[in-house]
């Protein structure tokens, strides 16, 4: 009785295993043979299963006292940004990391030819390299990547990062500046007894093989250099591998947007001094090209990065320009003020002033022709009145300023005229006394003309000096700031 119900509970059991295999088998879809596990499978899951027994915090060394070399090589693929305000580099690259793991070492013959596998860097040891200069507010500078190892042990880690370094900008040159930025890599908490670092294939300078030509930046060279340094929280030295990337801006658009207008609103200045005074262009261009200048100064501040250092030599140029522009409408104002000067004021020139414009500046200013009327036998003069006026002038003329002679002819030919002629005599008087009269007047009107053309000259004169020293400053500005702005590109040649 008893076995017959043992027999029975073993074959139930037995019937109850059977059908719950096949019911999972069919419930995921797989038969019992999927079980089964490739030779590369076997080699992850071996090694999987050490590195899960020993941990993957401890270097990968047999002893203690063993030194793990790291190779590191960088690969630089775009340059995505160099902000100069926040003084931060973006570059966008590939590194690679190679290394040799003890405890991933397996015999190719045992597991039928597996030479090398790909396993999750998350669940092995890695070497903590880090950007020393970082600045960067995200947390992982790299994308998740699978390790290369080998059955020698040898590992290879070629993950993408996007790395954001601090830089120290320079902006004297802008736009035709040139940056030296450095990516400052080493082991964060191994010192150099511990880990050691060298260059990949002992090549001193970035791969660029891969690199994607930028539109704003012209890459000059990325070498690199291995320091060994002793910092003050350690008594132990320190390896670091520093990269070095020179970069130049492409200032074509800078040219075409900034430069160029800048030069042509202050080319622009010089017209002011070629319109008479008398136009009221000539203050309405001067007001004009000064508030162009402000909004081209507006966009020039949009564009030029902050600096606490130096100041960019073009901001200077911006700002001679701005002073040459401010200053060429005074003086509009002055030479204008001064054209009108003679009709308001019929006060003639000092002698002293008019002999110096006239006589020496004007001939050195070849304005001799302008001059002309005013000098007699090199003397400055007002020319004389062309008018001739018959019985006043007193040359030539029929009548004499001396009136009362003749009224005394007049009584002695003919004592015992009758009144007629005393109102004839009358007349004669009044015409003679309005002719003297309209005579002053044009004299006067003539002497106040001379006075506002004389006047009219000199501003004249002020404005082809004018002139003269605002083409001498553009040109001499120019031929400073270009040789300055391009002095790094003589030094690199």
């Amino acid at each position: 009785m008893d076995v017959k119900w043992t027999l029975k509970i073993l074959q139930t059991f037995l019937c109850w295993n059977f059908f719950m295999t096949v019911f999972k088998c069919r419930g995921t879809g797989y038969s019992s043979s999927s079980t089964e596990f490739s030779y590369e499978d076997r080699v992850i899951k071996h090694l999987l299963r050490k590195y899960e027994e020993r941990g993957k915090f401890g270097r990968p060394v047999q002893n203690y006292s063993d030194i793990i070399n790291v190779t590191f090589g960088l690969q630089l693929v775009q340059i995505m940004n160099l902000d100069e305000r926040k003084q931060i580099l973006t570059l966008n690259v590939w590194t690679n990391y190679q290394w040799k793991d003890v405890h991933l070492r397996w015999n190719v013959t045992e597991f039928h030819g597996v030479k090398k596998i790909n396993i999750p860097a998350t669940e092995i040891w890695t070497p903590d390299l880090r950007l020393y200069n970082f600045a960067d507010e995200r947390l992982h500078e790299r994308r998740d990547s699978l390790c290369i190892v080998d059955s020698y042990g040898g590992v290879s880690w070629i993950p993408q990062a996007v790395f954001k370094s601090s830089c120290d900008i320079d902006v004297k040159a802008f736009p035709f500046d040139k940056q030296s930025c450095h990516l400052k890599f080493g082991s964060w908490t191994y010192d150099g007894l511990q880990l050691d670092l060298y260059f990949k294939n002992d090549i001193e300078e970035m791969d660029m093989s891969e690199f994607q030509t930028s539109n704003v930046w012209h890459v000059i060279s990325a070498v690199a250099k291995r320091n060994v340094k002793r910092y003050t929280c350690c008594a132990e030295p320190f390896i670091d591998l520093t990269f070095w990337i020179t970069i130049r801006r492409k200032a074509t658009f800078y040219a075409y947007t900034l430069i160029l207008p800048c030069v042509l609103l202050t080319s622009l200045t010089l017209i002011l001094f070629w319109i008479p005074a008398e136009s009221p262009a000539k203050l309405t261009l001067g007001m004009s090209t000064f508030m162009a200048f402000f909004i081209l100064l507006i966009i020039f501040e949009a564009n030029l990065p902050p600096a606490a250092t130096s100041f960019p030599v073009i901001g200077t140029y911006y700002c001679v320009n701005m002073v040459l522009i401010t200053m060429s409408s005074f003086l509009c104002v002055f030479v204008v003020n001064m054209s009108v000067t003679g009709t308001r004021y019929p006060v003639h020139l000092p002698k002293t002033l008019k002999k110096v414009m006239f006589t020496y500046i004007a001939r050195a200013l070849c304005m001799d022709n302008i001059v002309k009327p005013f000098m007699e036998d090199g003397h400055v003069t007002c020319p004389t009145t062309s008018r001739r006026y018959m019985g006043v002038n007193g040359d030539g003329s029929k009548f004499t300023n001396d009136w009362k002679g003749s009224s005394e002819t007049l009584i002695t030919v003919q004592k015992d005229s009758s009144n007629e002629l005393a109102v004839i005599h009358t007349k004669v008087n009044e015409i003679r006394n309005f002719i003297k009269i309209y005579k002053e007047r044009l004299e006067e009107k003539d002497r106040k003309e001379k006075i506002a053309k004389e006047w009219k000259v000199l501003a004249l004169i002020f404005d082809r000096i004018f002139f003269i020293i605002y083409i001498t400053t553009i040109i001499v500005s120019l031929m400073v700031v270009l040789p300055i702005i391009f002095d790094s590109d003589i030094e690199e040649k």
